[in-house]
């Protein structure tokens, strides 16, 4: 049977809101652990007695099971089984011998522990008197290949193995072995221009690498499985799904369902509320190594995520709020000569559409970074362009920003197919009147301006292109070169401007961590050098989730970013935010990171 659903068939660009992972919420507060317990792959079974169990790994050397009736409190730990106690065929094989990634099923009546050994394979247990805490009995050896062992009851009563990076067989009806040759849960790849998700860019069409579960819900096969896919250039292990209508397949492409989330299990509580248990993956998680329970929705058919109000990312960035309730793409702010903070960027106007003849140039002032109020409709090609109308039938103006330079204000815009431009106030207002300066480059996009302290003016553009401006602002006064860092890697691939902070020059770029537009990161990216044409740095990681957001100083003198939120995972999407930065130097040179108190 074909599946129906807009977002696993056409996932739209993820600057859309409903198509997010964590969709955003005003009031999201952030996940805690439920137990103070460093347990991995943490596990919840819903028993029939309205108890739910929590297991996991520990040391790899016993089982142990804790309880609770409402997932908040959980009592003393059962020890369950044990590996020198208890364990036969788990020991043999070369060392090091260890159970891994254990699970509590109810099935049939009684409870079942499927698990994992660290040499390789899996096995189950029973549950002898039909209660959670045992004695359980050894069923043997299931698999002599793979981890990270589950169950499956489907509707009809069949139970089924599933385990490693997505594979299943049927049990045989007394759960003394598999009734079939396991076999491997194959995902859809997805690209179309511009865009590619994982499995399309690397050939390889797993659910994931390890830690597969499998979860019925409305007629929905959700297949899930860990994966590092690497967002924010980070440690991240992230829980993708792959959805079918039959328990075989063929499965959908797969989408990102939890972030931080790794390997868990789904379960319901009485009332069919959805929650996932999981331990936190990464450095970025705040529950890392710690075991959670996060409620899930299915936002639409096969659609899987967190449900609003849950922040799942620690630091600045992960709960930060929108600063106003405009869209916006690609946001600049500047600081006028009175102290005035003016806002611009990539505007829907006038289709709400930021890819559809958006032809408007908008600029917003505020006093105090909070409170900000449309100032004005600036520049109209409809009404103002020149060349921009010779070159596109619909031209679309994109990433403008603005400086204040020579006793006036100056906005640089590009279009979108390419090509830069420059236009200036007549009245010294940020307000305008504007003036047509001209096309600034042929080809590129993400334009911006620079003014060092000798007074000299530089045009920079795409992934680190740079031009210094003739003295009267109409064009290059030497020919373009490109700043790329020492390890000859580019610190982005468009969004680029420079900024001087504490002595040195820091260039910025936007760049993707993870696949491209689909389930990866739009990420704020930097180098820094001691001279405006460098040598500089090789990059680093300044705003996660903040790709095409651009820095500045404030009147107090501290370095910020702005960030709009254009990945699935961001705090939020198309709304402008502003993230306080702190640079520090270390061994690396000056570190720039989002300020943490």
């Amino acid at each position: 049977m074909t599946m129906k659903s807009d977002f696993i068939q056409h996932p739209p660009h993820p600057e859309t809101e409903w198509s997010a992972c964590t969709s955003y919420s005003a009031e999201a507060v952030t996940i805690k652990a439920i137990l103070d317990v460093p347990l991995q792959a943490a596990s919840v079974c819903a028993g029939p007695d309205h108890l739910y169990y929590l297991t996991g790994t520990l040391d790899g050397a016993q089982v142990q099971v804790w309880a609770s009736h409402d997932l908040q409190a959980w009592g003393e730990p059962v020890k369950v089984w044990s590996l020198p106690e208890d364990g036969s065929w788990q020991k043999e094989g070369e060392a090091p011998h260890g159970i891994c990634a254990p699970e509590l099923h109810y099935v049939q009546s009684t409870y079942w522990l499927t698990y994992g050994v660290l040499q390789g394979g899996t096995g189950l247990l029973r549950s002898t008197t039909t209660k959670a805490e045992g004695p359980y009995e050894d069923m043997g050896r299931m698999t002599a290949d793979g981890q990270d062992a589950s169950l499956f009851q489907d509707d009809d009563g069949a139970v089924y193995w599933v385990y490693g990076n997505g594979r299943i067989a049927r049990m045989e009806g007394d759960m003394s072995g598999l009734a079939e040759e396991p076999r491997a849960i194959e995902v859809q790849p997805w690209k179309m221009p511009g865009r590619e998700d994982h499995p399309s860019y690397t050939g390889n069409r797993q659910v994931g690498a390890y830690g597969a579960f499998l979860y019925k819900r409305d007629g929905y096969y959700y297949m899930t499985c860990a994966d590092p896919l690497a967002r924010m250039g980070s440690d991240s292990v992230d829980t993708f799904v792959a959805v079918s209508r039959s328990i075989y397949g063929p499965y959908s492409r797969r989408y990102l369902a939890l972030p931080h989330g790794g390997q868990l299990t789904l379960f319901e509580d009485r009332d069919r509320g959805l929650y996932a248990a999981f331990t936190g993956c990464g450095s970025y998680s705040p529950v890392e190594h710690l075991p959670a329970v996060v409620p899930m929705e299915t936002a639409s058919p096969g659609f899987l995520r967190p449900s609003p109000g849950i922040i799942l990312e620690k630091g600045a960035v992960g709960r930060l709020q929108p600063v106003a309730d405009f869209p916006i793409r690609d946001p600049h702010i500047s600081v006028g000569p009175d102290g005035t903070y003016y806002m611009t960027g990539t505007s829907d106007q006038p289709r709400r559409d930021f890819w559809d003849r958006n032809d408007q140039l908008h600029l917003w002032q505020s006093s105090d970074l909070k409170e900000w109020h449309h100032l004005a409709k600036v520049w109209d090609l409809t009404e103002n362009g020149t060349w921009e109308n010779n070159i596109y039938a619909e031209p679309c103006l994109w990433a403008p920003e603005m400086i204040f330079l020579y006793n006036t204000f100056w906005i640089t815009y590009s279009l979108k197919g390419g090509g830069t431009g420059l236009i200036k106030s007549v009245s010294g207002l940020a307000e305008g009147p504007y003036i047509d300066m001209g096309r600034m480059t042929n080809t590129d996009i993400d334009s911006s301006l620079f003014q060092d302290e000798d007074g000299e003016v530089y045009f920079v553009w795409q992934d680190g292109k740079i031009a210094r401006m003739k003295k009267d602002m109409t064009g290059f006064a030497e020919d373009p070169r490109k700043l790329v860092p020492v390890d000859g890697r580019r610190v982005g691939y468009e969004g680029a401007f420079i900024v001087k902070y504490q002595g040195k020059y820091i260039l910025g770029a936007a760049d993707w961590h993870g696949d491209k537009r689909v389930d990866g990161t739009y990420d704020l990216m930097y180098a820094v050098a001691d001279h405006i044409y460098g040598p500089y740095t090789p990059r680093r990681l300044a705003v996660p989730h903040g790709g095409h957001g651009t820095m500045f100083i404030d009147r107090e003198g501290r370095l910020q970013a702005t960030l709009f939120g254009n990945d699935r995972t961001a705090p939020f999407r198309t709304r402008p935010g502003i993230v306080l930065l702190q640079a520090k130097e270390d061994a690396q040179g000056l570190c720039i990171t989002p300020y943490s108190e």
